[in-house]
């Protein structure tokens, strides 16, 4: 991008402060959960690049440097093919031991940046505030938080078992590519049950949703699971996404979306079960 367009590129985020005195207080980018799509398909062992433009810059120099950067994108992905086609292949079969469900940045490394130094423009407020442009750039070294750190993490159980009067539940799953089988037949053996201790619910609605933070552990238990129930491998492709979503305790889940909020309450059970170990039992491959 330098050499051909004269255009200089840094990971996507912000400036913590963009006050000229305040920016050594470091560039942060946006958060981990999958609600961003680049995010989602990281997590469906895809790789995705999140193009945005310089939002002080004129709507033509956006598109103009967005039309270079996936020129540039677009050119290296045909470059690098049998590499990229290596790692999405390795991803397919990734089945790590424990999921992180809850994140943080993690610490931040120390990076020179090139700030354009703004000024107040009195539209807009916070974050979103518009800023005027002066030409001063400079190389400041500040913190750069790029990267995540798992804030909760579970063990990847064997499957996910949920109850046959939520098939909207399945049918999510399956909308997102999630294999789901459902059982055939009868079946009795150890399960683990979600105990709800707390459910806190957004003050403020964000996409028509209040989004719901829940807490609680999975406890161990005997259980009567009849034909009809869902399975739900984590043995395949978006098993690790479709844990994360089934996760009660997940921070961008179906229970942060409000799918569980009938259901959901202290000292109740969620409706989803997990096993540690395969069921051995007949199923069907559902549509």
């Amino acid at each position: 991008m330098r050499r051909r367009h004269r255009l200089e590129t840094f990971w996507y985020g912000n400036f913590r402060n963009q006050h000229p005195d305040s920016l050594a207080l470091g560039w942060e980018t946006y958060d981990a959960r999958p609600r961003f799509g680049t995010n989602a398909m990281g997590m469906q062992g895809r790789i995705a690049i999140l193009s945005e433009g310089y939002s002080n810059n004129s709507f033509s120099e956006r598109i103009a440097a967005t039309y270079s950067f996936l020129r540039e994108i677009l050119s290296l992905a045909a470059e690098e093919r049998a590499r990229l086609k290596a790692v999405v292949a390795a991803a397919r079969l990734w089945r790590p031991d424990s999921i992180a469900i809850r994140s943080v940045l993690a610490p931040p490394v120390m990076q020179e940046v090139v700030a354009e130094i703004t000024e107040e423009q009195g539209q807009g407020g916070g974050g979103f505030a518009r800023r005027r442009r002066t030409g001063i750039f400079r190389s400041i070294r500040m913190p750069v938080y790029d990267r995540f750190a798992p804030a909760l993490q579970v063990a990847r159980p064997a499957a996910y078992l949920l109850p046959p009067w939520r098939p909207d539940l399945a049918e999510l799953l399956r909308r997102h590519g999630v294999v789901v089988e459902r059982l055939s037949a009868p079946w009795r053996g150890p399960v683990e049950g979600f105990g709800v201790d707390s459910v806190e619910v957004a003050g403020q609605p964000f996409e028509g949703h209040r989004p719901v933070a829940v807490s609680g552990r999975w406890v161990p238990r005997e259980a009567e699971i009849g034909a009809g129930w869902y399975y739900v491998t984590t043995d395949q492709r978006l098993g690790v996404f479709a844990a994360y979503l089934l996760e009660p305790a997940s921070e961008d889940g179906f229970a942060t979306w409000n799918f569980l909020d009938r259901e959901l309450g202290p000292g109740r059970e969620a409706p989803i079960l997990r096993v540690r170990q395969p069921v051995a039992a007949p199923m069907v491959l559902t549509d």
